[in-house]
């Protein structure tokens, strides 16, 4: 009998429905392979570079992680170069060390929040910064006002140098809105024309109009500007080093004890219990007049790729190294003229909750009023000194404001700490000080040099005496009067190299004494160690420091001048902080109470001749007399 056959529709055996389950879950298994694996335990970018990736299996895309990157495991180089290695922990700022403050030299500055707080750019609501977590909301940056329009308020001012308060500025004309016009300064002595600086501020550029006319005028509402803002009003050819300079003595006068010398008004901000409070720092700095290049925009010629990289423009001069800036104010923003008529074609008014103006013009225009100062009442506080002839018009805020102790101790520190040096402090006599021999007696001579620089950039020395005193320097090493000698270049404001600029201020901010021709770029000299007796308040810097205090142990700066000319900017600045200065005509030196008339001589050509020999002898003669035995 033929054996008997199932067919279609008989039931499965058991073999065929073994099968039939194996089958299928070798299917499933293989199809959704990554996420079998991750069931196991097996994260499937680790299988990204294996043999699975080269037969096609494993290369799903496994997104990015929390901090924004690729997983470990599937980065390459190129994502390692451009994204960095840093480890992320969440709620800290990536890649810097807690307690560090700034990253090193060539590196962006980053300042880390507190562990316990959120992290943030700024530093809260205090300074109204923008930050992740904290800081200013768009609907806070919105302010309707309706008919109760912010009133100025004069908190400061010296002729050039004013600090006000709730300045409204629409369609790039400045308002101040008052029922009291008395109770604010003249608007010639805060600002000037854009134009021409040597006249007023024209009537589209500054204004006082009184609370009935402001919504008229302004409207009813606006954006605002938070926290301080440093308005810089001269044009590009006006910039000089000093002019971060003088903001940041202005800005000191928030926190001295009494706004006027001789006055009861107090208008530091007092915390609950009584004491001081922290002064907020500057959030931005804009130059209205001055563009960011000044070298002009060249389009490409006819025919040439749209894709060419464009030549390079050259920035404008504003006084300080780009570096210089980040290093010692790194919070605070740098607007040109492009960025600030970004603003003005809003068509909108903004109000400033704070601003530091800085002009020159109005300064020159007020010189006489300087010392005797304003007031709202106006008073006259004080009667002019004699001897202001000659000061730069920067000086203003030094002689007319008060300011409290240690002023410029923040700027130079936040630069030291960008340039990794420790805090150096001259004293005469402390016991394992940076000037005694308990500090192994290291003095450091700076000559800031301009033999290298293109012709006309500005005075430098004959060329014998270059050589002579460069020798001279080297001598005064091999024989162990001083520890370093450095020979920088003379510009330090523009055109130098990142790491350049580094070394020339490591220089400058370790160095005992910094000579050389005179000019500019002597004006880092401000940042050298200050004497450890400036720890008192003073009214003004006109008041020359005593003999006593001159022979101290305080940095040195040396200036070589043409007989016959001589400027005080260099002096003025050094001399403020409590530092020593000599001038020089060839052999013929002058310091004190008996320096030279003013004369500036407008040759940029000059060649300087001064004597290595007599400039030796005071070196030797200055580290005598600071070395403690």
């Amino acid at each position: 009998m033929p054996p008997h056959h199932k067919g279609w529709l008989y039931p499965p055996t058991r073999r065929e429905i073994t099968l039939v389950l194996f089958s299928l879950t070798v299917f499933i298994l293989s199809y959704n392979l990554e996420a079998s694996l991750q069931l196991v335990g097996v994260r499937p970018a680790k299988l990204s570079g294996s043999y699975l990736s080269a037969i096609g299996l494993g290369g799903q895309d496994p997104g990015y992680d929390r901090d924004g990157r690729r997983p470990k495991e599937w980065r390459d180089e190129l994502e390692n170069m451009i994204a960095g290695e840093w480890e992320w922990e969440e709620g800290k700022a990536a890649g810097v060390a807690t307690t560090s403050s700034v990253g090193p030299v060539g590196t962006a500055a980053i300042y880390n929040a507190d562990a316990s707080k959120s992290p943030t750019f700024g530093t809260g609501r205090e300074d109204r910064g923008i930050g992740l977590t904290k800081g200013v909301s768009p609907r806070e940056q919105l302010v309707r006002w309706e008919t109760k329009v912010p009133v100025a308020h004069a908190i400061a001012h010296v002729p050039g140098y004013t600090i006000l308060d709730n300045v409204i500025m629409a369609n790039g004309t400045f308002y101040l809105i008052t029922d009291d016009p008395s109770s604010l300064p003249s608007l010639e002595y805060i600002a000037s024309s854009s134009i021409n600086s040597a006249y007023p501020p024209r009537e589209h550029e500054w204004g006082i109009i009184n609370t009935a006319d402001a919504a008229d005028k302004i409207g009813t509402f606006g954006g605002r500007v938070f926290g301080t803002t440093w308005l810089a009003l001269d044009r590009a050819e006006s910039q000089d080093p000093y002019t971060l300079f003088s903001l940041v003595r202005t800005h000191s006068t928030l926190a001295a004890p009494t706004l006027f010398p001789g006055s009861s008004t107090d208008v530091s901000t007092q915390s609950k219990n009584g004491s001081l409070a922290q002064v907020q720092a500057p959030l931005r700095l804009i130059f209205p007049n001055v563009p960011t290049f000044s070298s002009p925009h060249i389009p490409l010629l006819p025919g040439v790729d749209p894709k060419t990289h464009p030549d390079p423009r050259e920035k404008s001069y504003i006084g300080m190294h780009p570096l210089m800036q980040k290093a010692a104010l790194p919070t605070v923003g740098i607007w040109y003229t492009e960025d600030w008529l970004d603003l003005v074609d809003m068509n909108a008014p903004w109000i400033f909750d704070r601003v530091i103006i800085a002009d020159r013009g109005a300064a020159e225009r007020g010189r006489n009023l300087w010392v005797r100062g304003w007031s709202p009442a106006g008073d006259d506080l004080a009667e002019r000194a004699e001897g202001d002839d000659g000061k730069p018009s920067w000086a203003a805020p030094f002689v007319g404001l008060r300011m409290k102790s240690g002023w410029w101790a923040p700027v130079r520190k936040s630069l030291l700490s960008y340039l990794r040096l420790p805090e150096l402090q001259g004293t005469a006599s402390s016991k394992g000080s940076f000037w005694s021999k308990s500090a192994t007696s290291k003095h450091v001579v700076t000559y800031v040099s301009m033999q290298d620089e293109p012709a006309g950039a500005g005075p430098r020395l004959n060329s014998e005496d270059h050589a002579a005193l460069v020798a001279g320097l080297r001598s005064l090493q091999r024989d162990g009067v001083v520890s370093e000698v450095h020979i920088v270049k003379g510009n330090g404001s523009a055109g130098m190299h990142g790491w350049e600029w580094a070394d020339r201020m490591s220089a400058i901010a370790r160095s005992s004494i910094v000579l050389g021709p005179y000019g500019y770029h002597l004006a880092d000299s401000v940042f050298m160690a200050p004497p450890a007796w400036q720890s008192r308040d003073v009214a003004a810097a006109s008041s020359v420091v005593s003999e006593e205090q001159e022979q101290s142990a305080a940095p040195l700066l040396m200036e070589f001048f043409p007989p016959g000319t001589f400027v005080r900017d260099q002096e003025f600045a050094v001399r403020s902080l409590g530092m020593r200065y000599i001038a020089w005509w060839n052999e013929r030196k002058f310091s004190g109470n008996t320096l030279p008339p003013v004369f500036q001589a407008t040759d940029l050509y000059q060649r300087v001749p001064v004597s290595a020999d007599a400039v030796m002898q005071v070196i030797r003669d200055e580290i005598a007399h600071r070395t403690v035995p």
